[in-house]
């Protein structure tokens, strides 16, 4: 994890500072607030749209819809990163102006609302982003993922819109919070739980093949092969519940 240091301290403060508590103008903070957002996270703040061929990065990314009656439209993504995210930015209030006012069905049914529009987006962006990103400006966010290329179901892996939790606004105070987010900007296949697993099986088999030679210094190589084999099943027959809880964990201790 990274260390968080004064200047990263101050940088918190003013942006939490800034727009914690701000309300009711989406269209007129939006792209302000990504950008400090952005500063924040310490990443590549957006470029001007244009710069580049197809726009990899930037606000207002343009995505051709395609409905089945094969009628087209072009509709804007707020903010875009190809291979990274699409994400989708309202700002509610406590009088009701804007996306609505927040905690009532209006406001509720508003969130919903741009959660579909960015599922809808990234069906049409090449490749697909793993991560699909809503926010209400000074309030929070809510992140989906799915890493899977292809589109199994209509609408895609990332879930519904309550199989995730709010990320308070405040919240991006804790670092475990802010790295996630720079990940997302920065390196999202790092947060794939295929490669994370993957990664851990590696090094665990490093580890035994490491245990083996250390124990075959004083036993047969059978004889070693079995005993962590056992080992092995017993530690999953504790994980999956077949055993008492810690049973052969402490009995390893002891």
């Amino acid at each position: 994890m990274a260390i968080v240091t004064d200047t990263d301290l101050l940088k918190m403060t003013d942006f939490i500072g800034k727009w914690k508590g701000s309300e009711g103008n989406e269209k007129a903070n939006y792209q302000s607030f990504l950008n400090d957002f952005c500063d924040f996270l310490g990443v590549e703040k957006c470029p001007p749209k244009g710069l580049e061929k197809n726009n990899p990065y930037c606000f207002e990314r343009d995505v051709k819809i395609i409905a089945p009656s094969g009628a087209e439209t072009t509709k804007f993504i707020d903010f875009y990163k190809e291979g990274c995210f699409v994400l989708e930015a309202k700002q509610g209030s406590s009088t009701g102006k804007g996306t609505g006012k927040r905690g009532t069905a209006t406001y509720r049914k508003e969130m919903k609302k741009a959660f579909g529009q960015a599922r809808t987006y990234a069906r049409f962006v090449e490749p697909k982003p793993p991560f699909l990103i809503t926010c209400d400006i000074g309030d929070h966010f809510r992140v989906w993922q799915d890493f899977n290329e292809s589109w199994l179901s209509a609408n895609g892996d990332y879930g519904t819109y309550d199989s995730v939790e709010k990320i308070a606004f405040v919240d991006l105070e804790k670092p475990e919070i802010k790295e996630r987010f720079v990940k997302i900007f920065t390196d999202p296949q790092s947060l794939n739980p295929e490669k994370i697993a993957a990664k851990v099986t590696r090094e665990v088999a490093a580890d035994l093949a490491e245990l083996a030679k250390t124990l075959e210094q004083t036993a047969k190589p059978q004889e070693v092969a079995q005993f962590l084999m056992r080992c092995i099943f017993t530690m999953f027959a504790e994980d999956v519940g077949l055993l008492q809880e810690h049973l052969f964990t402490n009995a390893l201790k002891e």
